[in-house]
């Protein structure tokens, strides 16, 4: 019997409950009868429980909490002294440097590859965005991310473009026949990359029965984030229409109604928020920030706002309020189609056997 080829994968710091974690754990999970997984977690930020979730073969290593850089390197370099793995896939240009030094260190003969899970142009430094060249090859989550790796010099040929994989739901989230109800699921933040001020600044512009019913946790130590946002909303005079939910961690089990999910981020690297909820037949508004909402919103499922446009994107919310627009929640949810599990595994299976 061929023994099984082995994958290590090798993060940054992971805060428990991102879509960092969820594209880990479910890529993880379906290739664990294919391949052999190693994980390697430079620190853990906050819930570790996502870790008991991945499959029991997979063998996994957290790097040192609260150490200093020059710590946390020499870990990873120590712990990479016994990779053998086939293929290590890194998740950060700046581990892509330390893994590819390590390669070299100890005549290591492992694929490099790079799998970003953000806009490259807005994450990294111009510094750090040239280790990304010392990967062999290059998984791109949206056409942004492929385009930004072609300008920083990568050959087209070595980038492949896969997405994240989206879990077919038998759930169907419908609007409610009274008020307009508006969902955000992400992090809160006032005006850094959630840029909820965005948000709240096109809410105010809206006239009708509507709600903003907002899911998502600070996770700054004080609650500055939040702080700003209550007392920005205050201002405006809109509180009576912002319902807080807080973080919950079966987020879409919780959800009875929606119109439509907004996300005015000034920059993503996918939009799997957008594509979770797509697949439970709610349409979308969201800027067309660098990079990923364009490879998922289109005449079928919601509304691409001109990035930072907010009039724009008050305009596109106050249609759903006037219930001047409709999508069907059928049609909303075959609208992604090329993103769901059952066409990316293949897919992807198909291009790691070719690489590995």
């Amino acid at each position: 019997m061929t023994s099984k080829k082995k994958i290590t994968i090798v993060t940054g710091p992971m805060a428990g409950h991102g879509g960092e974690e969820s594209v880990i754990t479910n890529f993880i999970n379906h290739f664990a009868d294919t391949y052999d997984f190693e994980l390697y977690v430079s620190q853990m930020l906050g819930d570790s429980v996502w870790l008991k979730r991945l499959d029991e073969r997979t063998q996994i290593t957290i790097g040192t909490a609260g150490a200093g850089r020059i710590t946390k390197a020499g870990k990873l370099l120590r712990y990479m002294w016994r990779c053998d793995a086939d293929a290590v896939i890194v998740f950060t240009p700046r581990l892509l440097f330390l893994t590819n030094l390590a390669r070299k260190l100890y005549f290591r003969h492992f694929k490099l590859i790079s799998w970003v899970q953000f806009s490259i142009n807005d994450y990294f430094s111009t510094r750090d965005r040239g280790y990304l060249a010392l990967a062999d090859e290059h998984l791109a989550i949206s056409g942004g991310i492929r385009q930004q790796l072609m300008d920083i010099g990568i050959n087209q040929s070595r980038i492949h473009l896969i997405y994240n994989p989206i879990p077919k739901s038998n759930q169907t989230i419908l609007p409610e026949n009274q008020e307009t109800n508006f969902i955000y699921v992400a992090r809160i933040q006032f005006n850094q990359q959630k840029n909820m001020q965005a948000l709240f600044d096109a809410c105010v512009q809206l006239k009708g029965a509507w709600a903003l019913h907002i899911y998502g946790t600070d996770s700054t130590a004080n609650q500055d984030e939040y702080r700003q946002c209550v007392a920005y909303i205050k201002r405006l005079k809109i509180e009576s229409h912002i319902v807080w939910h807080g973080w919950i961690a079966d987020v879409w089990s919780k959800i009875e109604h929606a119109d439509a999910l907004v996300l005015t981020s000034t920059s993503e690297g996918f939009g799997m928020v957008l594509a979770e909820g797509i697949s439970r037949g709610i349409p979308a508004i969201s800027f067309d920030c660098p990079v990923g909402p364009a490879d998922i919103i289109n005449k079928y499922n919601g509304f691409l706002i001109n990035n930072g446009d907010v009039t724009q994107f008050a305009t596109a919310m106050q249609k759903f309020v006037d219930r001047k627009v409709y999508f069907s929640a059928t049609h909303v949810k075959k609208s992604i189609t090329t993103l769901y599990e059952d066409v990316y595994y293949p897919r992807t299976a198909e291009l790691l056997n070719k690489l590995l």
